[in-house]
């Protein structure tokens, strides 16, 4: 048997982790001296609040080797094999703690696969792995076809400030965008073929942003019969909304197309380095099953 295992930023559904079994390993979240994990110590509306009542920005850490090391040996007694799908190696360490604890395992064969996005995207991926085990491919078919898909998926968001991407180091090619967005509104992309976050559009205010957004989405689907959609947010607010309306104009246009639609709120390691008012839209061009 094949166990599936993941980290805390795939922002899928509960119902959808746990009808697929997937096993997390949570990454951390660090306010001072004090430290939670994401997703499972701390809920997100207080993180907010924490947020807004911090002086200094949180930060976060990757899962320890030990930590993965631990939750192989607890698969290893029930599963024969194991396949690790993680957060893009661009954005954070945990694939290489993966491989670490991966090279400590014995008896048991790992697979760890760096994903290159994260979010829904991630969790996109991980539903088309969790469909492939339900099948019967093997190890080496998941992997192969994982890493091909990989090039499906694309993230498209916003911030209401780059501040938190700057100090995370997680902002690598939109750092062009820093010192020149008053009163601009970033889009940014997560790439497919890096899994770095890449600067696509500054645009002066939300209503063009939110526009901006959809016609890139609808660039990236063309010519796709079957397309995947997740709506991702930090907090609920008025320019997301109007996003999600923008969108939706999109898919009821589009005929031509089978979408799947899906809503996740983003936990709180990705939240540290995007800010609250982080909103965009994950998606995957195929089909998940």
């Amino acid at each position: 048997m094949i166990a599936l295992v993941t980290d805390s930023t795939c922002d899928l559904p509960d119902r959808i982790m746990n009808d697929y079994d997937i096993k997390v390993v949570a990454l951390t979240v660090h306010f001072g001296e004090d430290t939670y994990y994401d997703k499972q110590d701390l809920q997100i509306d207080k993180f907010f609040k924490l947020m807004e009542s911090s002086s200094e920005l949180p930060t976060t850490s990757q899962p320890s080797t030990g930590l993965f090391l631990e939750k192989y040996e607890e698969l290893a007694e029930e599963y024969d094999q194991i396949i690790s799908i993680h957060l893009s190696a661009a954005l954070s360490g945990t694939c290489e703690s993966a491989r670490l604890a991966a090279a400590h395992l014995e008896n048991t064969e790992v697979e760890v696969i760096d994903s290159r996005t994260t979010s829904t995207g991630l969790g996109f991926l991980l539903i088309k792995a969790a469909e492939m085990i339900k099948d019967g491919n093997d190890l080496a078919e998941i992997k192969n076809r994982i890493i091909k898909e990989r090039e499906k998926v694309s993230i498209y968001f916003t911030v209401n400030e780059l501040t938190y991407l700057e100090k995370g180091g997680r902002i690598g090619r939109a750092q062009a965008f820093l010192g020149n967005v008053l009163n601009f509104n970033p889009i940014l992309e997560l790439s497919a073929e890096t899994g770095e976050v890449i600067p696509k559009e500054k645009i002066r205010g939300y209503k063009k942003t939110n526009k901006k957004m959809v016609e890139l989405v609808s660039d990236s689907i063309e010519g796709c019969r079957n397309v995947n959609i997740a709506y991702i947010y930090g907090e609920d607010s008025d320019n997301y909304v109007q996003m999600k309306e923008f969108m939706n104009d999109l898919i009821s246009n589009r005929s031509d197309v089978n979408f799947n639609i899906m809503e996740n709120r983003i936990g709180t390691v990705l939240s540290s380095h995007t800010g609250p008012l982080v909103y965009g839209i994950v998606v995957y061009k195929g089909e998940l099953s």
